[in-house]
């Protein structure tokens, strides 16, 4: 397998298993509060989380995973440093191994002659993630994105996403199904992984995630009119609250809530991507950018603030509307990525 599509499959594995939850409270004397830590992640102010976090001692979890998080936007060598760092402060908790792989992806991301280390780094905190909560399942779900995802000379066996496949569904069916249909997609039986999902999203358990996992695969196979009609649903669907206090329904609506805000970004970038769509494909971003703020979810995983004006900006280009692209470009703030630099650049040029 060619080395740049190495890199952008485990790229993959590090954004699955980013998104954690740490459930930890911060100590009363904490001066700056998690939540406007997470507004400065979302606004890219990785500078300002980082000045604040990194002499902070005895971090909560939570607040150790923003300061690793914000760090993977600016430095992974120091992103990696202070995982291991985090490894040793809560070396039973699962989520720890999990947030290390991906910090072992991205560095696997940055060279190509350093990519298989990484790649079996992330590997093996994944089983260890596994090996720490045996009956949670996002840790076979992370393992199992990796063995769909990196070649075999990396590590990655698609008998044992298989096997994954089995232990998934042991401890949620839905789940299972999901599962089952993405080692379809990943495979030669891509027909029967979509079947299986336009079956998913039938039911109320699965519709959410089945709809963008099948539209991302559209978008993949740059199929967009059928990722359009796949994930244009998603701006209209209402989901009903779920109180925190049952655990149970939280979870679920948390998660159907995720990939919803997903899937109107990942409908923005069908936009973006095919030409067309236009003006759905701006709805989809304004609506993006309206409610990721305010959605009461944790939303590390999700494309950020500055990511999704800068789509939206190439929309407004794209229907000739200059004045509102500045305008979208102007509420960028802080520091992206080198990629975003340059298209940035080049939008602001447009305008």
């Amino acid at each position: 397998m060619q080395g740049t599509l190495f890199i952008k499959r485990l790229s993959t594995v590090a954004l699955c298993v980013s998104a954690l939850t740490f459930p930890d409270i911060a100590s009363a004397d904490t001066l700056i509060s998690d939540e406007a830590l997470d507004a400065w992640f979302r606004e890219g102010k990785y500078g300002q989380v980082i000045a604040t976090l990194e002499d902070e001692k005895n971090k909560s979890a939570e607040r150790f995973s923003t300061y690793i998080s914000a760090l993977m936007n600016t430095d992974l060598d120091d992103a990696e440093e202070a995982a291991e760092d985090f490894i040793n402060a809560y070396p039973e908790n699962y989520r720890v191994y999990m947030l290390h792989a991906s910090v072992m992806g991205a560095q696997a991301g940055e060279s190509i002659f350093s990519a298989l280390g990484y790649a079996k780094k992330a590997r093996k905190s994944l089983e260890k993630a596994i090996e720490v909560a045996p009956d949670e399942i996002r840790t076979y779900q992370a393992l199992f994105q990796y063995h769909l995802f990196v070649p075999s000379i990396a590590g990655g066996d698609m008998d044992t996403a298989k096997s994954l496949v089995a232990d998934i569904a042991a401890l949620d069916p839905d789940e299972g199904q999901i599962a089952e249909a993405k080692y379809l997609l990943a495979g030669d039986k891509k027909e029967e992984g979509i079947s299986l999902l336009k079956t998913l999203m039938e039911k109320p358990e699965t519709r959410v995630y089945a709809r963008y996992v099948l539209g991302d695969q559209y978008m993949s196979d740059e199929a967009y009119p059928q990722a359009f009609d796949t994930l244009q649903p998603l701006l209209t669907l209402h989901l009903e609250a779920a109180s925190v206090e049952d655990e149970s329904a939280w979870e679920a609506y948390s998660e159907n809530r995720f990939n919803q805000l997903y899937g109107l970004y990942r409908l923005g970038q069908t936009a973006v991507q095919s030409g067309e769509y236009t003006g759905t494909g701006i709805q989809a971003l304004e609506t993006y950018l309206s409610e990721l703020p305010e959605a009461g979810i944790d939303t590390d995983g999700l494309p950020s603030l500055n990511w999704a004006n800068l789509r939206l900006a190439e929309l407004y280009l794209h229907d000739n509307n200059k004045e509102q692209a500045k305008l979208t470009l102007q509420r960028i703030s802080g520091k992206e990525d080198e990629r975003f630099s340059k298209l940035l650049k080049k939008l602001q040029k447009k305008v």
